[in-house]
């Protein structure tokens, strides 16, 4: 067999090589249809919707409250989380409290002056005790490095009076959850090891900003919390206006234990997709470069010669 014959015959079996690899590769990339497990947290954006302003919780001093009570004229950060979950719902407080106490060296985004921020917790079982410990570490935590001492008791006591943290029945934090297009899944699975019954709770993070009047007015999904967006949204709330849909492509979701695998489902999956992903662009890369190179030596197949 002539060299250009047996070149073009090894380059046509790379690629009947690579054909595959392309097939493998597009089963491993993020399906577009969400599986029934991935299909209980959702976030459908209400904007213009009215928030149901009477729903009836507990502060975190133990007080009924309704949940227009919470409104004193200034726009409002609704937070749904649960209180004892120790990953995105961290996370998520977390970067609120960075971004309030960074904005608040410019003298902007003040809690309890320029808006008020209501977190709620989706698990019915969760009471004002450990919602009054929540607070306790989130005032702890909300430190803008004030110069001035007098100035920085100021503001912890105004942010006192502006964040609220309210538990309630599963009626009412359904409706809530409802009412914002805030959908997750809680359920009660038996561990049999420890013979208890665990409460998992899978949801999305997202925040939601209303109007003084108690009208949805932004989102803000997934852990990103940008404080040019924030300051945006906020002034677009005191003007009792609706703002833009928030962009969805970076969800997050808080996944406790799959009670089937005992591991955290979603992202076992996600990482050995990642990792095949990686495997197969691998492979793929290696049979183009192969097949680069054996058209760089045969010149009769379209490539320049190589010297030697």
């Amino acid at each position: 067999m002539k060299p250009d014959q047996s070149s073009k015959k090894k380059n046509k079996h790379m690629w009947v090589a690579l054909w595959p690899c392309l097939g493998l590769l597009l089963l491993f990339l993020p399906r577009t249809n969400p599986s029934d497990f991935t299909k209980s947290m959702a976030i459908t954006q209400k904007l213009g919707d009215a928030l149901p302003m009477t729903l009836p919780f507990k502060d975190e001093t133990g007080k009924d409250v309704k949940l227009g009570d919470e409104f004193q004229g200034r726009p409002v950060l609704v937070v749904p989380i649960f209180y004892s979950c120790k990953t995105g719902c961290a996370i998520l407080t977390d970067n609120i409290l960075k971004t309030l106490a960074k904005a608040t060296r410019g003298d902007i985004l003040k809690p309890g002056r320029d808006l008020d921020v209501v977190m709620y917790s989706i698990d019915p079982k969760e009471d004002a005790g450990l919602a009054q410990s929540k607070k306790a570490l989130i005032m702890n935590a909300l430190d803008p490095h004030m110069k001035d001492p007098k100035a920085q008791e100021e503001y912890t006591m105004t942010a006192e009076k502006g964040w609220h943290l309210l538990t309630g029945s599963e009626e009412s934090v359904k409706q809530l959850s409802d009412s914002i297009g805030f959908k997750y899944s809680l359920r009660q699975v038996p561990d049999l090891e420890k013979k208890q019954v665990d409460r998992l709770i899978n949801h999305p993070t997202c925040t939601v900003v209303a109007t003084p009047e108690g009208k949805i007015s932004s989102y803000t999904i997934g852990n990103d919390f940008q404080t040019r967006e924030v300051e945006e949204d906020v002034r677009v709330a005191q003007s009792g206006k609706i703002s833009r849909p928030a962009d969805q492509s970076m969800m997050f979701g808080c996944i406790m234990v799959d009670p089937v695998t005992g591991k955290n489902r979603i992202v076992i999956e996600n990482v050995w997709r990642v990792c095949g992903v990686l495997t197969l662009l691998a492979l793929a890369g290696s049979i183009v470069s192969m097949s680069l190179k054996s058209k760089r030596e045969n010149p009769k197949l379209g490539g320049s010669s190589s010297l030697r």
